[in-house]
């Protein structure tokens, strides 16, 4: 069994790992079928929306001669933030001034928290939309409350299922009295009228003064997508429309199509130059960085990620990894996250053993390459091997200086966030973050 993973940022070689992990599975003959590596199937809802250069009513327009700035240095990557940040520092490839942060948590997601913050006092303008006080809001020149998933209405396609579904989440509340929460595209467009008002009539936006005003602004958006979709199904099938509108009515969603196995590559090309599985990716023929980054096909290592720790002593790798009860959102800050989430380092019974660790103590956790210095309690257990320590990614040292002044909140800034001892490595061409590193431990005393 080969785990087709999700946490990819890892050592700064994860695009080998998966090319590795693609041939692997094309030599075994484990491609589109069931059990083995699968394209998913879409359900085809499209919600009228804006893309590049193309609004959602049919509004079109001329976009900037100049691509994104991740783009730019990592052309297969998307949503890279940390070319973004550094370009803040050094103007190149051309300067970023301001940023807006939305539904984002930086500490949680990007490695080096030192270098983060550096870059963020950087930049001239820093907004912040959030929905709970993380630490990214201590850096914010302004910060402007979003509504939370269960205050706002969306209808889209299921995602990371194997068959094609769509859902419907309906608001179940409404912001408090007092709370000027506001959907974050409200927000945006809101930013948009009021800076560049010829640019908000691209996209049909005049002005929205209350949320029941937005909401029918926006939900007309939803309900022309979903008509249009359901129409379609109807001309396919007659009696289809009725069905998928009481599934969605009865239980909040309905699947549409069924994965079919053996497509790939035989009937459907994969998105490859050859349309098939390359054992060589072609597309590293495109310029030198392709190649580079190909590794170890090419013979090209890349820089390390970490610095190798030293055995037998108080020096350990530092992995980390997610789990399903925290995530870098605002599951950390929950109250059954402080009863179910892990915010303990792991250690092997030998390691503990030669430390004099027990079961429960406090440990002092120094990064090598960072020399950042956190506090956490050991976790001694046979699930982590020798030499190495393990933490939930997204579980703890949350250092926000906003956090309620409630000691039933007090829980989320216990242990460490692995993202302070990380180097903040990225790979060529992709991006992607090594957030392992390696870090020196010992036992608090008394």
């Amino acid at each position: 069994m080969i785990d087709d993973g999700w946490y990819t940022s890892k050592n700064g070689t994860d695009v080998q790992l998966y090319q590795l992990i693609c041939i692997a599975n094309a030599m075994n003959g484990n491609i589109d079928i069931p059990g083995g590596l699968v394209v998913t199937v879409g359900a085809g809802l499209k919600i009228p929306s804006v893309s590049a250069g193309k609004g959602p009513n049919g509004e079109t327009w001329q976009m900037a001669k100049e691509k994104r700035i991740d783009k730019i240095v990592y052309p297969e990557a998307s949503a890279t933030f940390k070319v973004a940040l550094q370009a803040a520092v050094t103007g190149k490839p051309y300067p970023i001034k301001g940023v807006f942060f939305v539904g984002t948590t930086m500490f949680h997601r990007e490695a080096n928290s030192q270098e983060l913050a550096e870059q963020l006092k950087k930049l001239e303008l820093c907004v912040v939309q959030d929905v709970l006080p993380q630490e990214l809001v201590d850096y914010a020149d302004y910060v402007l409350p979003a509504t939370y998933f269960m205050e706002r209405k969306e209808m889209a396609g299921v995602k990371w299922a194997l068959d094609g579904s769509i859902y419907l989440s309906d608001p179940g509340l409404t912001p408090p009295k007092g709370c000027e929460a506001r959907h974050d595209v409200w927000i945006l467009l809101e930013i948009l009228r009021r800076a560049f008002p010829e640019k908000a009539a691209r996209v049909g936006y005049k002005e929205c003064k209350t949320a029941e005003e937005f909401n029918k602004y926006f939900d007309a958006f939803t309900n022309k997508g979903f008509n249009k979709f359901l129409a379609q199904c109807e001309s396919q099938k007659p009696g289809w429309a009725a069905k998928i509108k009481k599934d969605i009515e009865t239980q909040g969603w309905s699947t549409i199509k069924t994965k079919k196995y053996n497509q790939y590559p035989y009937h459907k090309p994969f998105g490859t130059p050859s349309g098939k599985v390359e054992i060589y990716a072609f597309q590293s023929f495109k310029n030198e960085a392709y190649e580079k980054a190909i590794a170890p096909i090419s013979g090209y290592i890349p820089s390390p990620a970490f610095t190798a720790p030293k055995q037998n002593s108080n020096e350990f790798i530092l992995a980390s990894g997610k789990n399903c009860v925290t995530c870098s959102g605002l599951n950390m800050f929950t109250q059954p996250t402080r009863y179910l989430g892990d915010r303990t380092v792991w250690m092997n019974p030998v390691d503990a053993q030669r430390l004099g660790i027990k079961n429960g103590d406090m440990a002092e956790i120094e990064g090598i390459d960072t020399n950042y210095v956190g506090q956490a309690r050991i976790t001694v257990t046979n699930k982590v091997v020798p030499g190495a320590v393990f933490a939930f990614g997204f579980s703890g040292g949350n250092r926000t200086k906003h956090l309620v002044n409630d000691p039933e909140y007090q829980f989320v800034k216990e242990g460490i966030n692995s993202h302070w001892y990380a180097t903040g490595y990225a790979q060529p061409v992709f991006g992607n973050v090594a957030n392992n590193s390696s870090v020196r431990i010992k036992k608090v005393r008394g």
